[in-house]
């Protein structure tokens, strides 16, 4: 049995979860192939306009993952945490996919809600394994082994072992210069991690002598928003300016309503800190010239202002 996972929007959060806890079944996981223009173009025409790139780009790695595997795994991720909602198209995903490709492979596309307690969420573990093995005690070492996957990637992911992005990588460390400018570099993993979707934005500030604390690195953020993902963006931003970072990189994507409500709050919270802020909007269109340039730039001028003391 061979289950594809295309390579956005929640890989970038629970694949070592899920490769776990399908690893202890017997079940092979197929990654898609990491995001390049032709997974974009075989994106684009499964999504109207107004879509945001993400999407575009989860179209993309489906294409890549029809006709090479049994199943597909495409979870409907509704809440992230107790009294939040997710996006409604990553809510929507598994009927947005069978309105729009007749050729899919049957999909595991269980309903995902971490507001629930724990005994619930057990019980859905246990039934989405269940096609797989009959036998309780290897599912419940499934679901520990999933739990303790999760927790381990968490830490590392918080003291600069790992990234999101080298998930089915393991052992590769990222490049993070210890004594680098420390920026915020706060928005959603899924645009955070992907190097064809961001131009290799983390590698690129590295090289500028930046030290980029991500969500992941930052830790936990206190509080709560209604959106998931938006509560990480402004969460970590407002953790990061607590912490004395030099300026915030605020990365969103263009056709994300929430994204363009929220990047405001960002902008606020580090004009009342007085911490530079630089607002980086992708789509398909971002060209990477423009990109290295406003880095280079913003990079420059945080130099400047240490130097003026």
């Amino acid at each position: 049995m061979r289950i594809g996972v295309p390579r956005a929007l929640s890989f970038y959060r629970f694949h070592p979860a899920w490769a776990a806890f399908f690893d202890r079944l017997g079940v092979e996981l197929v990654v898609s192939p990491p995001t390049n223009r032709a997974t974009l173009e075989a994106g684009l025409r499964y999504a109207v306009a107004e879509t945001c790139l993400p999407m575009k780009l989860f179209y993309g790695h489906v294409r890549a993952l029809v006709g090479q595997v049994d199943q597909l795994l495409v979870p409907s991720i509704q809440r992230l945490a107790p009294g939040s909602t997710n996006c409604a198209r990553q809510i929507g995903l598994p009927d947005l996919l069978r309105a729009t490709m007749p050729d899919l492979p049957p999909l595991v596309a269980p309903d995902i809600d971490l507001g629930q307690e724990a005994r619930a969420l057990l019980s859905l573990v246990l039934e989405m394994g269940a096609p797989f093995s009959r036998n309780p005690l290897t599912l419940r070492d499934a679901v520990t082994a999933a739990w303790d996957a999760y927790r381990a990637a968490r830490q590392a992911m918080q003291e600069g072992r790992l990234t999101p992005a080298d998930f089915d990588r393991p052992g590769k460390a990222p490049p993070w210069p210890p004594d680098g400018i420390p920026v915020a570099v706060v928005g959603h993993p899924y645009n955070l991690y992907d190097p064809f979707i961001n131009h290799q934005l983390l590698v690129r500030l590295a090289r500028l002598g930046v030290n980029p604390l991500t969500p992941e690195r930052l830790g936990p953020q206190p509080g709560a928003n209604y959106w998931a993902f938006e509560h990480e963006l402004v969460g970590a931003a407002r953790l990061a300016l607590e912490r004395g970072v030099r300026g915030v990189i605020a990365v969103v994507a263009f056709g994300c309503g929430p994204d363009a409500v929220l990047v405001d709050e960002v902008r606020q919270l580090c004009r009342e800190a007085g911490v530079p802020m630089m607002a980086l909007v992708l789509d398909e269109h971002s060209g990477e010239a423009g990109l290295v340039t406003r880095l280079e730039a913003f990079v420059d001028m945080l130099r400047w202002r240490k130097a003026d003391g």
